[in-house]
């Protein structure tokens, strides 16, 4: 017996082999910022945030936030709603840098800890943002000044454009691509140490009451340290850290030209490279460096993971690595 397709089942099917899969809309806007003191930048996908730029009057320095699948907050802010410092070590926000020992003939300046009037700041100009059919980008123009003028009138210690190319591979985590490029105004120093200088990440305040429950993997893996890596060839680590019933992995890699030498960790949920640098007037520092922030499994054995987990999660972090040096060749 033949058995007939309702028409209306035909259209349907019809329409639906015939209509492509909505696609992903990005947008970039700039905006006072709603969760506390000063402007943002955020990068949505279909009105969602997924990354925001924090900048401007009450902030110590700009950071970068990043949002979870659920718009919930995986980074630190440092600060209420009020502007009021809030949490353990509230310098540390976002994906960030910094110095504490930035020196030049206009003085010696905490630009880790400090910024603002009266302190050494960074002062963003200008801004080229896009957005595209695959993400959306923030291009920041930043000045470093100092609170002395030299004989010209000038306050600028580096000129630096600061690029995030914000992403979603597949839909199933954030991917950060960062650029920082700095240009000396005049003979600079940038130092300090591993703990207080450096590009790092900072997990959002509440992973550091439940520090017990974090845990690290890097690469090259044969370097030991507990808190403090040191090794010629970084490529990249990842921080396993939980919010709430969630639990998300944050990795960052190093490009090969940084020229890092030291791994920072601390197990409340900061970590990132280090290195020190003099330059020149007119010298450049170009760093390269790409976060990928994902929610994950919860750990076998709670709050640690399983050999298997941490096998799986190691090759997941080698494979984005190989990834990430390829599309800097």
């Amino acid at each position: 017996m033949k058995i007939q397709t309702p028409i209306y089942l035909t259209v349907a099917l019809a329409f639906l082999t015939a209509t492509p899969l909505a696609k992903a809309e990005w947008n970039v806007v700039e905006k006072a910022n709603p969760l506390g003191p000063g402007s943002a930048v955020d990068v949505l996908q279909n009105g969602k945030p997924v990354a925001r730029l924090v900048h401007g009057e009450g902030q110590i320095k700009p950071f970068l936030h990043v949002f979870g699948s659920g718009g919930e907050l995986v980074t630190n802010p440092g600060l209420d709603k009020a502007g009021k410092g809030a949490g353990l070590f509230n310098h540390h926000r976002g994906i960030f840098i910094g110095w504490n020992k930035v020196s030049s003939e206009l003085g010696n300046y905490d630009m880790w800890h400090r910024g603002g009037p009266g302190q050494g700041h960074y002062d963003i100009v200008k801004f080229e943002n896009s957005a595209h059919k695959n993400g959306g980008n923030i291009v920041a123009h930043i000045k470093w000044r100092a609170t002395k003028k030299d004989d010209s009138g000038s306050d600028v210690i580096i000129t630096e454009r600061r690029i995030f190319k914000v992403s979603r591979p597949g839909d199933k985590y954030t991917q950060i691509d960062v650029s920082f490029e700095l240009k000396a105004d005049r003979d600079v120093s940038l130092g300090g140490d591993l703990q207080h200088a450096g590009v790092h990440f900072r997990a959002h305040t509440e992973v550091a009451k439940r520090n017990k429950e974090t845990s690290y993997l890097w690469e090259p893996s044969e370097a030991k340290g507990g808190g403090r890596v040191i090794h010629d060839k970084h490529q990249w680590a990842r921080l396993l850290f939980p919010i709430g019933k969630r639990w998300y992995t944050a990795q960052e890699m190093n490009s090969p030209k940084n020229g890092v030498k030291e791994l920072s960790w601390r197990d409340y949920g900061r970590f990132g490279y280090f290195l020190a640098k003099s330059l020149k007037k007119g010298d450049s520092l170009n760093l390269r460096f790409r976060f990928a922030i994902e929610e994950t499994d919860e750990p076998a054995n709670a709050p640690k993971q399983s050999e298997v987990q941490i096998k799986q999660s190691h090759k997941k972090c080698s494979q984005r690595y190989a990834a990430f040096l390829k599309s800097i060749d």
